[in-house]
């Protein structure tokens, strides 16, 4: 019988984690497969309650390799299953999506991995309002170049590549994985069906900010850009990050009132960077129909941007280098 291993990366995930293992747990009933935590060090009860299920949990210890691409690879390493199941500790996995995802994988073999639709349901912050009411554009349905949101892997592809996720990632891991694996001539689909739905941060929209800078998320582009250039797969990433092409446009728009500053006097350049703001805030403000998105998408961008460049500069380190793994559970 097929078997599947549903992979679960975590991080002080306690209000959702036991809905996220009993949901992987219903998906399997009749399939032959496991669940596997991985627990980024996680400083709440997110291990306590998940030793209470029959599933087997795995930590990194190591702060410093608390990334989004360690979790998913360390899940990996472990995994038994002929098939993964990637997702995150804060969402609910739909009990008929897997059987869905096996019959499609099997009969297209060229086909490495299934995703479905994901729900958010969390929209208590102007980032998850701004993602859901995008939900369509980030997550087309067909042949696509990623499956954000998690999806059904077959293990023989990612055999193929070496590793699963780039463990130096703070983000984007799925996408890197993506430009990977069709660059090999696999196939990645999204299909017409509920997968998962998904119980994102609920905290306010500036904290959440804070948090994606506190954690290392807004360094995600850069350190794609980096890996990128290790991988021979720069024009793919650039071409299809349409935040790249962002964030390039906000340093150039510094750049130019920087090298302004040079010929003109500093309140004239004051002034223009002003109105440039100005005009883009009003411009935000008409599509978003709310202010207060129009200004936090402008703070976004220049947070995102600056992240990217020190992305970009971060160290790296192998991407199949052994993670410092303590194995808590295993069945």
């Amino acid at each position: 019988m097929t078997s599947v291993s549903v992979i679960i990366k975590a991080y002080n995930e306690e209000a959702h984690i036991a809905a996220a293992i009993e949901s992987a747990l219903a998906a399997l009933n009749g399939l032959q497969g496991e669940v596997l935590l991985v627990d980024s060090a996680s400083v709440d009860d997110t291990v306590k309650i998940a030793s209470k299920y029959p599933i087997s949990i795995l930590e990194i210890r190591d702060v410093n390799e608390r990334r989004c691409g360690a979790g998913a690879q360390a899940g990996y390493l472990y995994a038994k299953g002929e098939f993964l199941y990637l997702m995150d500790g804060d969402m609910v996995l739909d009990a008929t999506f897997l059987r869905k995802a096996l019959d499609y994988l099997t009969a297209h073999s060229d086909v490495a991995a299934v995703g479905g639709r994901i729900s958010e349901m969390s929209t208590k912050n102007l980032e998850f309002q701004n993602r859901a009411q995008k939900l369509a554009q980030l997550s087309p349905l067909g042949d696509v170049d990623r499956l954000a949101g998690g999806g059904l892997y077959r293990r023989k592809a990612i055999d193929e590549l070496g590793y699963l996720t780039d463990r130096n990632l703070h983000g984007y891991e799925e996408f890197d994985l993506g430009v990977r694996l069709r660059l090999r001539g696999w196939k990645l689909i999204r299909l017409d069906a509920a997968a998962a739905e998904h119980y994102g941060h609920s905290m306010s929209t500036y904290r959440l900010l804070w948090h994606r800078v506190r954690m290392g998320y807004v360094l995600a582009t850069g350190e794609l850009l980096r890996a990128s250039f290790d991988g021979n797969y720069l024009v793919q990433v650039t071409r299809a990050l349409r935040e790249f092409r962002l964030w390039i446009a906000v340093l150039t728009c510094w750049l130019v009132f920087g090298a302004m500053s040079l010929y003109f006097s500093s309140k004239l350049v004051v002034l223009g960077a002003l109105a440039v703001l100005g005009l883009i805030i009003t411009i935000l403000t008409v599509r978003k129909r709310s202010l207060s998105n129009g200004i936090y998408m402008l703070l976004g961008w220049q947070v995102f941007a600056l992240g990217m460049l020190f992305g970009l500069l971060r160290k790296r380190v192998p991407p199949r280098q052994p993670l410092r793994i303590e194995v808590l559970k295993f069945t």
